[in-house]
């Protein structure tokens, strides 16, 4: 078999990504047609061309209520973010190793400022239905060779096409293309070469890889097969090399990935690189809704079905707009005679305010210049605003209680209820997101082994946004064998990914405080084993200085634990355990500590349950107050009704009628 020169796979990898390109373009044209028509929509561009041309100067009002459906469940979102937990899956996963990434991944997102990019993906998702976000990787500085991770957003999620994929988050997918339009002066200055040309008849260039203003510039993912050996060793550990010493108890051979990317325009290559993970194209995408109509993915937005409804709601409001601006425009009727020689008072008369107007008497029009009585709204036409207004509601699935306006519901109960119908309905959105995020964690952790190869202090985000640091890849030796083993060793495991939502860290650390407060006065007996903790949860000025003096005040035991764990993190060995050097009083003593300890946490564990029954109590006796409330007001009414029938009732009897 003849070898392949550097031009003909450069041929060949140009070729394969042109009609990659147009099969999935091709596929998916009609469902990003009418996501472009969604944000367009939202942009403002709601009449029809042709009825707008026929309108001409009549008014044609753009009422826009979509940003704010759209604006209510991002505000949702953002008030309910995804967190990112990493758990052990397999016998020789360390769940120190998985806090450890928990860790990494939380700073990665806190140097990424990756709400920017997660926010833009998501309003995208909930107006079009297309979101998407990525993961790169750069040096972290200009004389290092450590390379940090970034989540990044995508602005145009329409310029990402996917190969076929069968999983909801395209992990499957074996290409994926993010594609740009260029300037062909832009194309020149950045990359130093002529663009392609556009009249050389080839047909890539009718696709759109050229024109005669830009130049399409393409990124190129995809996965290729290679197989490779992997090792089971006697201590469980799976490896693809053996190191010095190692034994291998098993070994097969196993289908893996390398992931290349490459920058490429319709004649060149530009750039090639590996990506550093095995698994995944880092590219994460953020869906609306979607339905399979006769095979065919159908894929929205939040608003798609109520842009009927308010196209009326604007047709209406700018007929209601109409009527009311031409009433004072309605002409006199008059006769030439009856303001011969006053004309230019009444041509100015619109915009002078005259405190009288000259006017002739004309003997063959008895009566003065009269208006003809303004057509008058109809009644019918307000109807239809309120009628529209509603129908965009039920549309979106976002009533007044869910948008905080006054609605019917007047208890506390009903509006909650309401509201929540509202969340129900959106939740599909923010429940797709998490699903995206649970992607993104999974590329961060396929990567990490490769960026993190080699033995480091790495910087890890904590839920508070402040870091702290940890060893990786650490070798350190065993007191008790004398075997040196690695510390937090990457490599070594599987692990994955659980995402939770909820409040943001502030709204729980404020709900922390709340709940702590109450835990102590229910049990005050706690407060010597948390007191450090509740410092922490203050806002005041000096409040972590306050929570570390407390920290001197805990029971041995726990300093201890804690001491431990801080070792444990600066890779050095823990303190030896000082039992064996203490006296049988001291024993004794640290025995009955522990004991105390142990009837503490019995009693915080009682307390708990305690306060949790108080609160259920307290919750009950809320909505039967409101129930009662509400049925007191309906009494009274009728109290007054009857009052008001008996009162209009005639105080003497009529006179009896003869038979």
């Amino acid at each position: 078999m003849a070898t392949e020169t550097v031009n003909d796979k450069e041929r060949r990898i140009l070729k394969e990504a042109q009609d990659r390109l147009k099969l999935a373009i091709d596929d998916d044209s009609e469902n990003r047609k009418l996501a472009f028509e969604d944000l367009d929509f939202i942009d403002g561009n709601q009449w029809p061309a042709d009825l707008k041309a026929r309108r001409a100067t009549r008014p044609c009002l753009v009422l826009n209520k979509m940003p704010i459906f759209i604006d209510q469940v991002i505000g949702d979102q953002r008030m309910n973010r995804p967190s990112i937990k990493v758990i052990p899956v397999d016998s020789v996963s360390d769940p120190a190793v998985a806090k450890l990434l928990g860790g990494w991944i939380k700073h990665v997102q806190q140097i990424s400022k990756s709400d920017i990019a997660v926010d833009h993906s998501f309003e995208h998702a909930v107006a079009c239905g297309y979101g998407a976000m990525r993961v790169v990787t750069r040096y972290s500085s200009d004389s290092a060779f450590e390379q940090e991770a970034y989540v990044e957003k995508i602005n145009n999620a329409l310029a990402v096409y996917w190969g076929p994929h069968a999983e909801y988050d395209c992990s499957d997918a074996m290409y994926c293309f993010v594609i740009s339009d260029m300037d062909r002066e832009e194309f020149k200055t950045k990359y130093k070469e002529e663009p392609a040309p556009f009249n050389t008849g080839d047909s890539q260039f009718i696709e759109g890889w050229a024109t005669k203003s830009t130049v399409r510039v393409c990124e190129y993912f995809v996965k290729e097969p290679v197989t490779k050996t992997i090792h089971r060793l006697a201590d469980g550990r799976v490896v693809e090399t053996l190191g010095v010493g190692d034994i291998s108890t098993k070994t097969r051979k196993v289908q893996s990935y390398n992931i290349i990317w490459y920058l490429l325009s319709a004649n060149k290559i530009h750039e090639t690189r590996q990506w550093v993970g095995k698994k995944y194209i880092p590219i994460i995408p953020v869906w609306g809704k979607e339905l399979v109509v006769g095979g065919k993915r159908k894929v929205r937005g939040l608003i798609r079905h109520a842009k009927d409804a308010q196209r009326m709601y604007n047709f209406w409001s700018s007929a209601d707009t109409e009527v009311v601006a031409l009433q004072p425009k309605i002409p006199y009727i008059l006769t030439p005679k009856q303001i011969d020689g006053h004309e230019a008072q009444w041509n100015n008369m619109q915009n002078e305010n005259y405190p009288y107007l000259l006017v002739n008497f004309d003997e063959r029009a008895p009566g003065w210049p009269h208006r003809e009585a303004p057509p008058q709204a109809s009644s019918a036409m307000v109807e239809r605003i309120q009628s529209t207004d509603q129908e965009m509601r039920d549309l979106v699935g976002l009533q007044k209680a869910s948008l905080g306006m006054q609605s019917n519901e007047r208890s506390g109960v009903a509006i909650r209820e309401r509201k929540k119908e509202g969340d129900i309905g959106t939740f599909s959105f923010i429940d797709n997101l998490s699903r995206s995020i649970e992607h993104l964690g999974r590329i961060l952790i396929d990567i990490a082994p490769g960026l993190l190869d080699t033995e480091r202090i790495v910087r890890l985000g904590l839920e508070n946004g402040e870091f702290d640091f940890d060893a990786v890849n650490v070798s350190i030796r065993d007191e008790m064998t004398g075997e040196y083993k690695v510390l937090n060793d990457l490599s070594v495991g599987t692990y994955d990914i659980v995402v939770t939502v909820g409040p943001s860290f502030d709204t729980q650390r404020t709900e922390a405080r709340t709940a702590m407060t109450e835990f102590i006065q229910f049990y005050p007996n706690a407060a010597p084993l948390i007191g450090d903790l509740y410092a922490k949860a203050m806002d005041w000025p000096g409040a972590e200085d306050f929570a570390e003096r407390l920290v001197y005040l805990l029971p041995p035991e726990i300093r201890a634990k804690m001491a431990a764990e801080k070792a444990r993190k600066a890779g050095e060995a823990p303190p030896v355990a000082q039992e064996a050097q203490q006296s049988p009083e001291q024993q004794a003593a640290a025995q009955e500590a522990d004991l105390k300890l142990q009837e503490a946490q019995v009693g915080l564990q009682e307390a708990q349950v305690k306060l949790e029954q108080e609160r259920v109590k307290l919750e009950q006796m809320k909505q039967e107050t409101e129930l009662l409330a509400a049925q007191s007001k309906e009494n009274i009414k009728k109290l007054v009704d009857e009052i008001v029938v008996e009162a209009l009732k005639p105080t003497t009897s009529p006179p009896a009628t003869g038979v």
